[in-house]
């Protein structure tokens, strides 16, 4: 995978979660959500939260099912004196990211998204000792791979990009 970086190696760092091992991490997921939900402050009540977790495990086998692979997307923090700034790093691997779905989005029959997936567990040290992560990288969500339908692809059509503006601003300001 290429993309643009600075320092001696790439910072990005990617974690394959096949069949079981996207089971085992979605697990971890809710597993994190039973012991803190409460310290969150997203859901009010023990029934709120029982709903939106009975909702997620359901996920599991429902929205989830028919993935192919969980790509985690791990910013591998530099070592050394000279390191560059943190934002650098993460922004060249959203450059890896994608470039990944570029080349996925060339595959009729390959669906695939970047997730940000539950923040609070996303982020927690239950999810960086799963994803085998060191102390100062940081996870960025997951990328997600299914196989699709290769007649069904509406959002594969690149259409003229009408709404993005560009200021050229090379020979002075414009009249």
């Amino acid at each position: 995978m290429y993309a643009p970086y600075h320092g001696p190696k790439p910072p990005w760092r990617f974690v394959v979660l096949g069949r079981q091992a996207m089971v085992d991490m979605q697990r971890l997921t809710l597993s994190f959500y039973d012991e803190n939900w409460r310290d969150l402050g997203k859901h009010s009540t023990e029934y709120e939260y029982q709903r939106w977790r009975s909702k997620t495990e359901e996920e599991i086998t429902g929205r989830w099912g028919p993935v192919s692979y969980m790509i985690a997307i791990v910013v591998k923090r530099q070592a050394g004196s000279k390191r560059v700034p943190m934002w650098e790093e993460i922004c060249a691997t959203a450059c890896a990211v994608q470039n990944m779905h570029l080349q996925a989005s060339r595959h009729p029959g390959l669906a695939c998204y970047w997730s940000s997936w539950h923040a609070a567990a996303r982020d927690s040290e239950d999810m960086a000792e799963y994803l085998g992560m060191g102390s100062e990288d940081q996870c960025l969500g997951f990328f997600i791979v299914a196989a699709c339908d290769p007649t069904f692809n509406p959002r594969r059509c690149r259409y003229p990009e009408v709404h993005l503006d560009t200021d050229w601003r090379v020979d002075g300001p414009k009249s």
